[in-house]
């Protein structure tokens, strides 16, 4: 007589796959920091206000001045009148003269005005540098919301397409029905309608993904391809409260840094302008040495050494002096407003994204469950259609329901991520938080390094293609091109658009709702590696044995293995050596997996329920020693007996015992 035992398995589990190639979000940040031209022309801005430093600085040193002339000289053209009332006592000749001086000017004091100018200066310089740091902020952010907007564009034309092919779908069924004079011509002409709709939907999909790309190409020099971009993900902690992240970005928000040294350069000038109320004094040793001949009544011989103390006090300029010190006041009272309503801005800001980060956080919860009950309950309405339980209009109602849930939590969810990037920007932390390096771009400005202040001198001719396309600038229309052998003429990489994002381009595409990053064929249309009839991309359960009933997921929610055994006996046949070592792979390829391993024996009519109870235990025991043996824990395993009194085959027969 044989016995027989049953097990089952409960497990869930997931897989994800990143491009290989992919062009991150870091990756574009940096990009961005770096070929810019906003970002560009402040460090420019940067280097030419360090020049206006030197110029400042030289005013501390002496002047050396050198000038030599030489001349011809013709007199005695005019003579005397006739009437004798003027005479003329030059002789009419010509004349050579030369002359050479050689001044020395120091400047011993001038109201303090050079030192207040060279802090004037300074102020100027670092209002520079964190103006370009702001610029550096202002471009991380607009790539960030450039590169986010992409990936949320593409997604959702994801989901209007696959609107369009199922009302595709749904207008196949009805037509066939209209055919068979099973329905009615207002259900065909409502379908068309809808399905009209769902294409024009697409179009505008389309449209506003088409702008998402030109926005890209706007902040990074090139069009995006959408097959190497990867969702981000905030890998930063975010502040514990709006109140410190507040506070933290009215001291580092770089706007407001600029704010802050844009008042001392008003307060510098300010006091730079207070030298007119001294007096300027200044130290010259010159040096002349000219020379004439002896006809020359007009010039005379000099070569005289001076040496001498110059002072230059202007006493009344009608008002000049103070109208230009209270304009100044007024700069330095309008530049801390400046800063005020700055700081009003930062905050504001910050309010609007934490309040977003919160919110959407939220909304996120009832939108998921929002669209897990549309998609149950379109499942439902399309078999009660079928039965007839249902009409076309609460079909589609459904269909709308589940598309719209699909689309929201889309728009929500990138959102959500963008949000957090917003609070960062706030506090001046998005270049660091995405690119892992603020030290990088900062020290070009010298700012946050231990390394000495450094110039960088630029030149000229400046260089006029700036990506190396042999396409001049002013006729390239993406000028930060990747060197590859299909740019077009106009200076743009010929655009093979991949609308899922799965790596094929949709001119080899065949399946053009695959989601992004999904292992696919060659000719895009997405694997099922276990053929369990789920694709990958949507199998939780991806090494599911041949011949096993899956449910929607991939997974089997109950697999069932018989083994038989000998009368009285818990010996398992040497036959099952095979299904047992199948069984083991597919536990240890998904260890979500854990076994419950039932024994049973069959009644007859000497049977004993105690001798068979524990008989049944020892076979299911049996059983899961042989799948340890095999690798599998033992924490994954748990027996049962049930001896006879739950048979799994009718016992009153010989072939059900």
């Amino acid at each position: 007589m044989f016995k027989r035992y049953l097990f089952a398995l409960l497990a869930i589990g997931s897989l994800s796959f990143t491009s290989l190639s992919a062009l991150t979000l870091k990756e574009s940040v940096v990009e961005a920091m770096n070929t810019n031209p906003v970002v560009q022309e402040r460090l420019k801005n940067y280097r030419a206000t360090q020049q206006d430093l030197n110029i400042a600085e030289s005013e501390y040193y002496p002047k050396l001045d050198f000038r030599a002339s030489f001349g011809h000289t013709e007199a005695g053209a005019i003579k005397d009148s006739e009437d004798g009332s003027y005479n003329h006592l030059v002789q009419s000749d010509a004349y050579e003269n030369y002359e050479a001086s050689l001044i020395l000017t120091q400047n011993l004091f001038d109201g303090f005005g050079t030192t207040n100018k060279v802090d004037y200066q300074e102020s100027r310089i670092l209002a520079a540098a964190y103006n370009y740091i702001e610029k550096t902020n202002d471009i991380a952010f607009k790539m960030t919301s450039a590169y986010i907007n992409v990936l949320r564009s593409y997604e959702l034309l994801q989901t209007a397409r696959e609107n369009v092919q199922i009302n595709e779908s749904i207008f196949s069924k009805v037509k066939d029905l209209y055919n068979a004079g099973l329905t009615t011509d207002s259900e065909v002409k409502k379908i068309e309608s809808a399905l009209a709709l769902s294409r024009s939907n697409l179009t505008v999909q389309l449209n506003n993904t088409r702008d998402t790309e030109f926005s890209f190409r706007r902040v990074l020099g090139r069009m995006p391809d959408v097959s190497t971009m990867v969702k981000p993900d905030v890998d930063v902690p975010m502040p514990d409260s709006i109140e410190r992240a507040a506070l933290y970005s009215i001291n580092h928000n770089p706007s407001l840094l600029v704010s802050r040294y844009n008042i001392k350069g008003a307060q510098a000038l300010w006091k730079q302008n207070e030298k007119d109320y001294y007096p300027k004094i200044d130290l010259e040793v010159s040096q002349n040495y000219s020379d004439a001949s002896d006809r020359n009544a007009f010039d005379q011989p000099d070569d005289r050494f001076r040496a001498r103390i110059v002072l230059n006090y202007n006493i009344f300029r009608g008002g000049a002096d103070s109208a230009t010190s209270q304009k100044n006041i007024s700069k330095i009272n309008q530049e801390i407003e400046i800063q005020r309503d700055l700081k009003r801005q930062v905050i504001e800001g910050l309010d609007l994204s934490w309040n977003a980060y919160e919110m959407i956080g939220l909304q996120l919860k009832d939108l998921k469950e929002y669209k897990d009950f549309s998609a149950k309950t379109l499942e439902l309405y399309k078999e009660e259609y079928d039965l007839g339980r249902r009409s076309l209009l609460d079909l589609l109602a459904a269909q709308n329901d589940f598309i719209n849930s699909k689309s929201q939590i889309i728009t929500a969810e990138y959102e959500h991520l963008f949000s957090k990037y917003r609070i960062l920007d706030a506090m001046g932390l998005l270049p660091m938080a995405v690119s892992g390096n603020e030290q990088d771009y900062a020290s070009r400005v010298n700012l946050y390094t231990n390394a000495g202040a450094h110039e960088i001198l630029d030149s000229v001719p400046v260089k006029l293609d700036v990506d190396s396309d042999n396409i001049p600038d002013n006729e390239d229309l993406c000028d930060n091109s990747v060197l590859e052998n299909n740019i077009m003429p106009y200076g743009c990489k010929k655009i093979q658009r991949d609308s899922d994002g799965d790596g094929v381009y949709d001119s080899k595409d065949k399946d053009a709702l695959t989601p992004k990053n999904a292992k696919v064929s060659p000719d895009g249309v997405a694997l099922d590696s276990d053929l369990d009839g789920v694709k990958d991309y949507e199998d939780l359960c991806p090494n599911t044995p041949i011949g096993y009933t899956v449910d929607k997921d991939g997974c089997t929610s109950s697999l069932t293995l018989t083994v038989n055994f000998q009368k009285n006996s818990t010996d398992i046949a040497a036959g099952l050596k095979n299904e047992i070592d199948e069984f083991s792979r597919f536990m240890k390829n998904n260890p979500g997996f854990k076994a419950n391993i039932v024994g049973h024996s069959s009644r007859t009519a000497v049977s004993k329920a105690e001798y068979n109870l524990k008989l049944s235990k020892e076979r299911a025991d049996a059983f899961k020693a042989e799948l340890i043996k095999r690798g599998i824990s033992a924490e994954r395993l748990t027996t049962q007996g049930k001896g006879f009194e739950k048979p799994i085959a009718d016992n009153s027969t010989e072939e059900g015992r």
